[in-house]
This record gives C-alpha cells, sequence and structure tokens, in this order.
C-alpha cells in the first residue's frame, strides 16, 4: 500500500491520531512517540519546518497486516510467496510523471530528529538508500545523521551489500551515486529490511507486495527511486570523506559506539507537493518490528525444510525485533522441537533466545507464551549454549558477537499419562 494510501486508511478507521499543538524536532517529537509506541501519530505543527511528520506507522503486526491488506496470520505466507514471485518477474515499470519538485539541497528545511539527549544529533531513520553498481542494484536501511545542509554521514554495516558497492567504488577512486527515499509504501519499507542474495534486486519483492512499483530516474545521477516517495535526497557516498557517527541509540535501546564512517553529499533534494516526513522512533516498535518481521519467513522456510510442521514465528519486541524468537509447530514427535531450535538458528544466526509452544498458543501474545513456558517447561527440555556465534547487538556478547543462546521446549507432551491427561487438557 502507498504511503498516502496507507495514512488514509488509518485515518478513515480513526486509528491516526493528529497532533495539532506546536512540537519541536528536538526530543519533543521522539519523546512523544515513545510515550504513545503503537499509536500512528501525525504532527501537524513542526516548530522547525512547514513540513508534517508522522511516526509509529508500523508499530504493531496488526498496523503491517493493514498496511499490506491481508489478515495477520498471513504475513510469512504472503513474504515467502512475494520473494519467490520476485524472482521470476519485476513488476518494476519507469515512469514519466512529474512527481516531484527539485530544489537544491538543504536539509535544514527537512524535520530531521533528534531522538535522544546522546544521539550525535539529529538523524535520518526511516530512508531507504538507492544505490546501483555494475548493473547490482540494492535497497536498504541505513541510519544518517545530519552534518550540514548538504552533508550526512551514514552507518555501513561491514560486508553488507552497500557497504560492499561503497568499498569497490573507494578502491577504484570513484564516489558512489545513492538517493535516499524518505516516504515509502509499506511494501518498499518491508523490501528494504529483508535479506536476500547479492544479486537479487529487492525492489522486486516491492513490486510482487504492492502489485506494481513505478520508477523514476534521479536529477543528479543515474538512480531510479518510486515516484511514490514523498521526500528524495538525491547525491553520493564519497570514496574521499568520513565522519565520526554516533553515539546513536540503536534496536537494543542501548547506544551504539561512535565510528568513522562515509559521508554522502547531497546535490539535489525531490520533493512532493505538501511532503510528509516519516520518522522512524530508534528502539521503538516501528524499528523491532521492520528488523525482525522480514526475518520471520527465513526462519519459517528454514524450519519446514527441517522436517518440522511449523504454524508460525514471530521475533518479540521484547527481544527488540531481532534476538528473540517464538515458534508455534504441530508437534509430531517429541524430537520435533530441537529440529525447530537448530533450523531457526541456521535461518537466523542472531537469536539468543528461542521458545518454542504448540499451535494452540498465540505467539504474538506474551501471556500466553508465557503460559506455555510455565506450565509445560520442565528441566532438561532447554537447550543452553555458550561461545557460538549471536548478534553483536546483544550486550553480553563480544563485540564481534560470540555469546549464548537459551532455547525453551515449552510444548507439551505426546504421550500423556492417564493421570495427567486433565491437567494437560487447556480449555481455549
Amino acid at each position: 500500500m502507498k504511503f498516502r494510501d496507507f495514512l488514509s486508511l488509518l485515518d478513515s478507521k480513526g486509528v491516526l491520531q493528529h497532533y495539532k499543538e506546536p512540537i519541536s524536532t528536538q526530543l519533543e517529537i521522539a519523546s512523544y512517540l515513545k510515550k504513545n509506541d503503537g499509536k500512528p501519530i501525525l504532527f501537524e505543527n513542526v516548530k522547525e519546518s512547514s513540513i508534517p511528520v508522522v511516526g509509529n506507522l508500523m508499530s504493531s503486526m496488526d498496523l503491517v497486516a493493514m498496511g499490506m491488506g491481508i489478515e495477520k496470520g498471513s504475513f510469512i505466507e504472503k513474504m515467502i510467496s512475494s520473494i519467490e514471485s520476485a524472482k521470476g518477474r519485476s513488476n518494476i515499470a519507469i515512469s514519466n510523471k512529474q512527481a516531484f519538485s527539485y530544489i537544491e539541497p538543504d536539509l535544514d528545511a527537512i524535520p530531521i530528529l533528534k531522538h535522544y539527549p546522546l544521539d550525535q544529533g539529529p538523524y535520518i531513520t526511516s530512508g531507504v538508500v538507492f544505490a546501483e553498481r555494475y548493473g547490482i542494484r540494492n535497497i536498504s536501511f541505513h541510519r544518517l545523521a545530519k552534518l550540514g545542509k548538504d552533508r550526512l554521514v551514514g552507518r555501513l554495516v561491514e560486508k553488507r551489500d552497500l557497504h560492499s558497492m561503497y568499498i569497490d567504488a573507494k578502491e577504484h577512486g570513484e564516489d558512489l551515486d545513492v538517493a535516499i527515499s524518505i516516504g515509502n509504501s509499506i511494501g518498499v519499507l518491508l523490501a528494504a529490511a529483508t535479506s536476500v542474495e547479492k544479486d537479487f534486486y529487492e525492489l522486486n519483492i516491492a513490486g510482487e507486495l504492492e502489485g506494481r512499483i513505478e520508477i523514476v530516474k534521479a536529477k543528479s545521477n543515474n538512480i531510479y527511486y518510486p515516484v511514490d516517495s514523498e521526500i528524495v535526497l538525491e547525491g553520493k557516498i564519497l570514496h574521499d570523506e568520513t565522519a565520526k557517527e554516533g553515539p546513536f541509540l540503536d534496536l537494543t535501546e542501548t547506544y551504539d559506539i561512535v565510528r568513522e564512517q562515509p559521508v554522502f553529499a547531497i546535490e539535489k533534494i525531490a520533493i512532493k507537493k505538501e511532503p510528509i516526513y516519516h520518522a522512524l522512533l530508534p528502539g521503538g516498535n516501528e524499528h523491532k518490528i521492520l528488523m525482525g518481521a522480514p526475518r520471520a519467513p527465513t526462519i519459517y522456510k528454514s524450519i519446514k525444510e527441517a522436517g518440522v510442521d511449523v504454524r508460525d514465528v514471530y521475533l518479540t519486541e521484547g527481544g527488540s525485533g531481532w534476538l528473540d524468537a517464538v515458534i508455534s509447530i504441530r508437534k509430531r514427535s517429541e524430537g520435533d522441537p530441537r529440529l525447530a531450535i537448530d533450523a531457526a538458528i541456521k535461518g537466523h544466526k542472531s537469536l539468543k533466545k528461542i521458545t518454542v509452544v504448540d499451535d494452540d498458543i498465540d505467539i504474538t501474545n506474551p501471556n500466553e507464551v508465557n503460559y506455555a513456558v510455565t506450565m509445560y517447561w520442565e528441566a532438561g527440555k532447554e537447550v543452553v549454549m555458550k561461545g557460538v556465534k549471536g548478534s553483536s547487538l546483544d550486550p553480553m556478547a563480544t563485540p564481534d558477537g560470540i555469546g549464548s543462546k537459551l532455547c525453551i521446549d515449552a510444548t507439551r507432551p505426546l504421550n500423556v499419562p492417564e493421570e495427567k491427561k486433565l491437567k494437560m487438557s487447556r480449555v481455549r
């Protein structure tokens, strides 16, 4: 669903809150989003800019499902089918629409938020970076700290696609052309958060999710981006300029360290008529869902391939949408939970905690999951792993992500003694 269409839908259902009082981009908007996490809010009167700000858009799986036009329980199936379909075709079309006005770079005109007191400064957090090199195209999320009117410094995670493109360009003494799209469709946001093989263009997934994606060519370089974007920063990653990036409050609601990172030079700003700026709260539910939800299909597929009758996978907000997974299965043997655990780790090595439950448990409800653990776990049904590959986001892991994993089998036994059958019969 397109960005504007989604806002209209939320408004028509009475889900979108309208905040009309003057409010600042400097901590105030982020603070209000934090206090109202899970509730989409449109800030109509931003002190520092004429552009309204909207946040908490995808801060629950119910909102994600609404934006995709599906039932909540169909998310994994829809993502897997869209990824598979995107491998064989492209629903991307070049558009001739005159959708944007183009202005000289002035990042002061855009309501970029400072989210937390110790942050380096204002950060763009919902921006999807479009890049291409030698015919390989990539879209991905990267946090971008404002340095000046036409400069940003961006965190590029080592060995990921955009970082690899940048390094290749740098080694050849070349800048890397990019476009940073803000105010994206639901399909583009989910596609940009999905990990796929290097030569697989993520925007094709968005094309499958949306039915069709129309793109336009940048004015200042050869990058194409969606015609439905609200604001697009056209520019390049400089091969010969870096700056300090951080501190930044990350996914786990703890501060990430300061690093030397590449500088983005903005050459042109494409802007829609009466644009709306999408703010994504770092460490908020929307951040956690966009990080974690696209990993659920990967885990699901891995468990399915292991021969387990998996029903659903959910990466919890309590695990920052990254470190903690709950998996429901239709158990056919006592070995199924362990097979599911091993396959889940194969599908997402960053997991620190895995809980396997029966398929009558609502895995999105922490009370239901806690019920299953309390009632059906017993000593010996857990698996503890030490000194294994995990995530650098885990505060207890080493800087390169070596840590521990706790895996809990909270499924009911298949063979229940006669005297326990009543106790094991759960009333729904």
